[in-house]
């Protein structure tokens, strides 16, 4: 029975392709994972969110990464505090399981474990320094305890803590590690235009044009009164 084996002039000469197919591989692969944005949530670079919005599906999809080895929070908020906000708390337990709950805050203080759990897990995993938890959920919810997102500035609260969550899935306190920050969520930009100065001084003078007819309209009736 024959064997064939390729000389060492055939195998250089594959090699180029493997590496070429490899590389085209190991980019389809990144691709899939891609985000449309990303963003430091805290000035020390602790806490980061990448997020990609699809308005078709209604759905969006977001991964918040902490430097702690408890949970990490995040928050949609309509005043940039806890009252009303839209709010999940991710983690990885000691088996290595990630886990996220959803939660709805009424006002400042703990948040209440939410009766419809919206925000999808889809991965999670903890290394050495950090946690990672990657969900999704409706842009436009199905319930009252959930916030729509528009194509404006939204607040995003963020918070992390040292532990998991207890048994009754009741966290503890954040203390100090939490803040809040305005994000585009629905698009790469949704700040206002900013006016021109040319445009506020046109306004200016309209304004100056209106408060003088006034005053002579009334220096010409006021003999008559």
């Amino acid at each position: 029975m024959k064997q064939h084996f390729a000389d060492k002039g055939t195998r250089k000469m594959h090699l180029p392709g493997i590496l070429l197919l490899l590389a085209a591989l190991c980019c389809r692969w990144r691709a899939s994972y891609g985000w449309q944005q990303e963003a430091n949530l805290d000035e020390a670079g602790n806490v980061l969110l990448f997020w990609t919005a699809d308005v078709k599906k209604n759905v969006l999809m977001v991964e918040i990464q902490g430097r702690t080895l408890g949970y990490v929070a995040l928050g949609i908020s309509a005043t940039g505090t806890m009252e009303r906000s839209d709010l999940l708390i991710g983690y990885v337990d000691y088996l290595g399981q990630p886990h996220v709950l959803d939660y709805w805050a009424p006002k400042n203080g703990p948040p209440i474990l939410d009766k419809s759990q919206d925000w999808k897990l889809l991965a999670g995993r903890q290394n050495e320094t950090h946690t990672m938890i990657r969900v999704r959920r409706p842009i436009t919810p199905n319930t009252a305890d959930d916030i729509e997102v528009f194509d404006w500035p939204t607040w995003i609260l963020w918070a992390w803590h040292p532990h998991d969550p207890g048994d009754d899935l009741h966290p503890d306190y954040h203390q100090q590690h939490r803040g809040a920050r305005q994000l585009c969520l629905l698009s790469t930009t949704c700040w206002p235009t900013p006016r021109s100065h040319a445009s506020v001084v046109a306004s200016s003078r309209h304004l100056l044009l209106l408060l003088l007819l006034l005053l002579l309209l009334s220096a010409l009736f006021s003999p008559l009164l």
